[in-house]
């Protein structure tokens, strides 16, 4: 028996491929970074780290995100790029963590429609280039570059859609993006492939940065609300950590007092997502990384070269 998730996919990608499904433009190119599956794949991690390179070239981008979990509703500015404009749970965890990584960088633009996000983005003067956060199944707004990120075990695991797997879309969908960014990995894709490395920045609290000689050996209690938990706990015993307690929570969690239990002799550490759900706490850590690509000029090239053929149109 088919997937019926599988079916209405289908339905859906033919409605848009003959037009009865409309794909609206902004006036400034897009480009989306998205993927297959539901998570863990680096996409936040590289969102900041596109924006961050091409303001560097030039651009002034502003990031368009959904701001999944938010409690606020329709088109709301996140950030004119000076930092968080409204509390975490106004705008959602990621989009509040890529304010604050991209303050001087990027605004942030969250709403339910990127559509009318970017328009605001428009009318305010926020930027030339967006970066479209989480991008790849919202058809509704045209992209000038897509961007699929992938995990390379998840990826040779195979495909089991939703409702019962963790796939959004099929492989095959991966023809309609320009480029594949992999964690470290290599796989055998009908697209231009790119390396992504995920590096520690340090440990932090509250902006400042500490170093692990200065925790003693103490015993570490690790918390994450992440998608791939695991990832996390394997970076803190790579860094040397002794983690006496590990705590794994569902993705984009809202903590209680009764999830931090803490005691003064442990170290508590934390991911960068989390924290931002955490900021009137001082008895934490956080782990802070980045996203690296050795090979982003030839990535800069082929998004350029896109950009460049959609403005001759």
């Amino acid at each position: 028996m088919r997937n019926p998730f599988r079916l209405v996919l289908q339905a859906r990608e033919q409605l848009y491929r003959s037009g009865l499904l409309r794909t609206h433009r902004l006036r400034h190119p897009v480009i989306s970074i998205g993927n297959l599956t539901l998570g863990g794949t680096g996409k936040t991690p590289l969102t900041i780290f596109l924006a961050e390179k091409l303001q560097q070239h030039g651009f002034r981008p502003v990031i368009l995100s959904r701001g999944y979990r938010r409690r606020s509703r329709g088109t709301l500015v996140v950030s004119r790029g000076d930092g968080p404009l409204v509390p975490w749970q106004e705008s959602g965890d990621e989009p509040s963590l890529m304010a604050r990584r991209l303050a001087g960088v990027a605004a942030v633009v969250v709403g339910e429609s990127r559509y009318l996000a970017g328009q605001l983005a428009e009318r305010e003067g926020l930027g030339n280039l967006f970066l479209l956060d989480d991008g790849f199944q919202h058809r509704q707004l045209h992209r000038d570059f897509d961007i699929v990120t992938i995990d390379p075990a998840e990826w040779q695991l195979g495909e089991a859609l939703l409702p019962t797997g963790r796939w959004r879309e099929p492989k095959s969908a991966i023809t309609r993006a320009h480029a594949a960014c992999i964690q470290d990995g290599e796989l055998a894709l009908p697209i231009p492939q790119f390396r992504v490395r995920l590096e520690v920045d340090g440990l932090y609290r509250r902006g400042s940065r500490l170093t692990a000689d200065s925790l003693n050996d103490r015993p570490v209690n690790a918390f994450a609300g992440i998608a791939k938990p695991d990832r996390f706990f394997a970076t803190l015993e790579s860094m040397g950590f002794r983690i006496a307690r590990r705590a794994s929570f569902p993705d984009h969690h809202q903590f209680t007092d009764g999830d931090l239990r803490i005691t003064k002799d442990e170290v508590c550490i934390t991911t960068e997502k989390d924290a931002v759900k955490l900021e009137d706490r001082a008895d934490f850590l956080t782990l802070r990384v980045s996203a690296n690509i050795a090979e982003f000029d030839r990535l800069k090239e082929l998004i350029l070269e896109r950009l460049a053929s959609a403005q001759c149109r």
